[in-house]
């Protein structure tokens, strides 16, 4: 991890061209829906499901290998959900030809068995969601019948065999704590239950698809979705799936869309038919495109600076010069009480295990002194501080030595404070007499 100054960061943050931003094909083949899930509890584990396997990386999607076998009579994995509480168990969503299935696995993709055939899917759509507030439910669309499994992908039930929907919904979204579901379809809108997916009523309303829903974590009762053709654009909703207002790129078929889990402000959305995923970093005030080969299914967010892609050529990730750790935006010293105050402050961190406070008083030879644990990893901006006392008279040289987990660190540049301190401590003879009406000290 490299650390870079404040000025750094800021050149970088004001050239906004689309030069800085290169999307890198990570893995070849691709699937349909949304082919990649972010294990729920280590965000360095990205699955992708493409033809009849299931492909794993642990370093945040640079490298992948296959995660155990072949799903039998698959050709496109259209989605697929981790159980966060058995890691070892994969609910996948598959097709080959016309046979539209659920498969799942309790061994690492070891064995595949089928929990349901012969199911209707919208073709590109993701027919399958979990509940994000009961990770063992998982919610289906098998045409206009809206299922449920309460196993964990083992037994299904029909819970209505009429959403509403004029086709195979596109996309299901739970709302964390609630029992409000949205389904988006192809040709009718945006339909929403409040009732666990009892009833439905649609308060939504366009002539195109919605291909993608996605519901904001962090702020409750607000949701995005893309709109192919109808107008295009994407839509944004903060009552609950309500009522909806255009966000922004209007006329431009939008498709996949994801929001980052650690700021909301951060959202991006991809193209079906161009060959653009586009960010906003300020809830949708403004949006910027960067390019990469069409055709879009789905966006993947694990923070401000992992951004992932479905392509129909494979699955991408973004790379950026604005995605460079800008560890250190500061790094200062001054004198308190003949103490040394430290403070430091980070514009970002990743894979930030802590910082070793070093001490050198002829700004050669350096000791440690003290640590301070980091914050891992996080996009936001973070302060700390440090008091040192064991000082000399004259300069006292600091550095921090910024360590990752694995081992490897960087050295800050070297700050300094200017002691004076007594090199000895004394009261002198008092006179006259203390219990005179005038004394000296």
């Amino acid at each position: 991890m490299k650390i870079f100054f404040l000025f750094v960061f800021s050149i970088l943050f004001s050239i906004n061209t689309l030069a800085q931003y290169t999307w890198q094909l990570k893995l070849a083949g691709g699937g349909r829906g949304n082919p990649i899930t972010i294990d729920p509890i280590n965000k360095d584990i990205i699955y992708y499901g493409s033809s009849s396997a299931i492909y794993k990386s642990v370093d945040r999607g640079e490298t992948f290998s296959q995660f155990g076998n072949n799903i039998p009579g698959s050709s496109a994995v259209k989605c697929l959900h981790i159980n966060q509480n058995r890691p070892s168990e994969m609910v996948v969503a598959a097709y080959k030809g016309s046979n539209y299935k659920m498969v799942k696995s309790t061994d690492n993709g070891l064995t595949w068995v089928t929990t349901a055939d012969n199911l209707s899917f919208s073709f590109f759509g993701v027919p399958s969601t979990q509940d994000p507030t009961h990770p063992d439910t998982i919610y289906l669309m098998n045409g206009v019948n809206f299922n449920r499994s309460t196993d964990f992908g083992s037994t299904w039930t029909t819970i209505t065999s009429s959403v509403g929907a004029n086709s195979a919904p596109c996309d299901i979204e739970v709302f964390p704590d609630t029992s409000i579901i949205l389904v988006g379809d192809n040709g009718t809108g945006i339909f929403k239950s409040t009732d666990y997916g009892l009833s439905w009523t649609n308060t939504y309303n366009t002539t195109g698809e919605i291909p993608t829903i996605a519901v904001d974590f962090n702020r409750p009762g607000t949701a995005w979705g893309t709109k192919f053709s109808g107008g295009g654009g994407i839509i944004r909703s903060t009552d609950y799936g309500q009522t909806w207002v255009i966000m922004g790129l209007s006329g431009i078929s939008t498709w996949g869309v994801h929001i980052n889990p650690e700021n909301s402000d951060y959202v991006a959305t991809g193209t079906w038919s161009g060959s653009n995923v586009y960010i906003t970093r300020d809830w949708g005030s403004t949006w910027m495109p960067t390019t990469l080969p069409p055709n879009n299914y789905a966006v993947a967010i694990i923070d401000s600076m992992n951004l992932f892609a479905a392509q129909s050529g494979g699955f991408y990730k973004l790379t950026s010069p604005y995605f460079v750790p800008v560890e250190l935006a500061s790094f200062t010293a001054k004198i308190i009480d003949n103490k040394a105050h430290l403070e430091w402050t980070t514009a970002s961190e990743i894979n930030n295990q802590g910082f070793d406070i070093e001490i050198s008083y002829d700004n050669q030879s350096f000791n440690k002194i003290a640590f301070v644990p980091g914050f891992g990893t996080s996009a936001e901006q973070h302060s700390y501080s440090y008091f040192v006392d064991k000082l000399l008279s004259g300069k006292n040289y600091f550095r921090l030595r910024q360590i990752d987990f694995d081992g490897t660190y960087e050295y800050s540049p070297v700050v300094e404070v200017d002691a004076v301190i007594p090199n000895e401590f004394y009261l002198s003879q008092n006179h006259p007499n203390p219990f005179n009406p005038s004394t000296s000290i």
